[in-house]
């Protein structure tokens, strides 16, 4: 894990970036609606994975008692649940009816003070100033106008307060994408090369995610490097769930009557690489924290 360059210079907001993105036809992966069918096996796969991520953005936030934390694009509530665990008071919002109820599900289950809203995140019902700190673990990255919504974000937070955002960087070392992509390859029927970038790549750069948070009017602390690994029991067994996300489903739908060849041989490549029992998939995130400044209210 390494730390990247302290508080930059700010640079102006650009109108005609939030313009170009606005137009922008949505993704799978940014409908709303397309993850409701997704809620539990994203949980259970994918989850464990963001959570490790999540406890450092947490970390890195100081959450403790008496915090009033809001979550934006808080999926089916892991850090929401992990925040509220140690004493904070959270607001967990997710596009996702499905999520939403999720998350609310959980912490009735776990006895942790969550208030679970579905709620564009873009959009906040919250007056000025009613949060502490915000976090969103992969989640504003996905929307149509990020700076759009981090700006929202920053007028909820009291003056000065903190954000924590968590975005993908190095994809080529994403290793799920690239095992699955190599057995659509040699299995499959590969497809073209998309004409846009998945949205969540748009801040792999530190630099373009650093222009995010000045475009939004906040003021960077710093940008952490963080590398985990996505485990699962075996190969067979993430095989069997990889439909964890709207995107990924789709990629693997287009295969149609391929698709078992495709399972097949992403189970044989990893049970030669890493064996029959517990398999780990690396990945490597940024986390960005960041202070909300004058322009944000």
């Amino acid at each position: 894990m390494g730390r990247l360059r302290e508080r930059g210079p700010r640079r102006p907001r650009s109108r005609r970036h939030h313009l170009s993105s606005l137009a922008t036809p949505l993704q799978p992966d940014q409908q709303p609606g397309r993850w409701d069918g997704h809620v539990a096996v994203y949980e259970l796969v994918f989850e464990p994975l963001t959570n490790t991520l999540a406890r450092e953005a947490i970390e890195a936030l100081q959450v403790g008692p008496g915090m009033r934390l809001l979550d934006v694009g808080a999926g089916a509530g892991g850090a929401a649940l992990m925040a509220a665990g140690l004493g904070a008071t959270v607001t967990a919002v997710d596009a996702s009816p499905s999520m939403a109820r999720r998350i609310e599900e959980r912490a009735t289950s776990e006895g942790v003070p969550v208030a679970a809203r579905p709620m564009d995140g873009a959009a906040l019902k919250f007056p000025n100033g009613s949060f502490d700190a915000a976090l969103s673990v992969f989640g504003i990255i996905l929307f149509p106008d990020p700076a759009g919504a981090l700006r929202e974000i920053g007028r909820v937070l009291v003056p000065g307060g903190r954000v924590a955002i968590v975005t993908w960087t190095e994809p080529h070392r994403y290793e799920l994408v690239g095992r699955l992509l190599a057995a659509i390859s040699t299995a499959g029927t590969p497809s073209p090369p998309p004409a846009v970038p998945p949205a969540q790549l748009r801040f792999r750069e530190a630099a373009e995610f650093r222009a995010l948070f000045d475009r939004a009017g906040f003021e960077v602390e710093r940008i952490t490097r963080s590398e985990k690994a996505l485990r699962a029991p075996s190969a067979r067994w993430l095989a069997d769930r990889l439909e964890f996300a709207p995107g990924i489903g789709d990629m693997l739908a287009g295969q149609g009557e391929r698709l078992p060849a495709v399972r097949r041989r992403f189970v044989e490549d990893l049970e030669r690489d890493q064996g029959m029992g517990e398999i780990a998939l690396g990945a490597i995130a940024f986390i960005g924290l960041a202070a909300a400044g004058s322009a944000t209210r």
